[in-house]
């Protein structure tokens, strides 16, 4: 081969292995992209699911304060364990979708519960929950509304 041809093959060889660091750039970029969007989908899935639910809760809040509300008499009926039934897998269909209850007992914390009142009790305690929270996927979809203690302060 001449110098000239060793010339050309030499500047074919770097021509490749410039077009394959290319393609291989390419691709990864391509899976990330693909990523990416898949990650995306998930997270807008995530939101519709919270925006359907944030919906939903009054009502599961008005099937469940219409069992606690019901009489003895009630509670012996067909519609009492039909709505009893109801409630509980709708609360299975939520789980299932990453609901869960806040948990309203004990220390007041502010990242989880609002509070809608305070009363003469033990300082920053919970006292009564108002209405139920909920977390979604780990994220405060609904706080819970409680009343909260307080401390009485000596007057002097």
């Amino acid at each position: 081969m001449t110098k000239k041809q060793d010339n050309k093959v030499t500047e074919l060889e770097e021509k490749v292995n410039q077009l394959d660091a290319q393609l291989k750039r390419a691709v990864a970029d391509y899976h990330n992209l693909e990523k990416r969007v898949a990650e995306g989908r998930s997270e807008l899935t995530k939101w519709g699911t919270g925006e359907l639910l944030v919906k939903i809760l009054p009502v599961l809040d008005h099937l469940a304060q219409a069992l606690v509300g019901a009489s003895e008499a009630d509670r012996q009926s067909g519609w009492f364990r039909g709505v009893e039934l109801a409630v509980k897998e709708l609360k299975q269909v939520l789980q299932s979708e990453g609901l869960e209850e806040v948990d309203a007992e004990g220390e007041f914390n502010p990242a989880l519960q609002e509070a809608v009142d305070t009363r003469a009790g033990d300082d920053n305690k919970i006292l009564e929950v108002v209405r139920k929270g909920y977390t979604l996927n780990g994220k405060v979809l609904r706080p819970a509304a409680v009343v909260v203690g307080r401390k009485e302060q000596a007057n002097g």
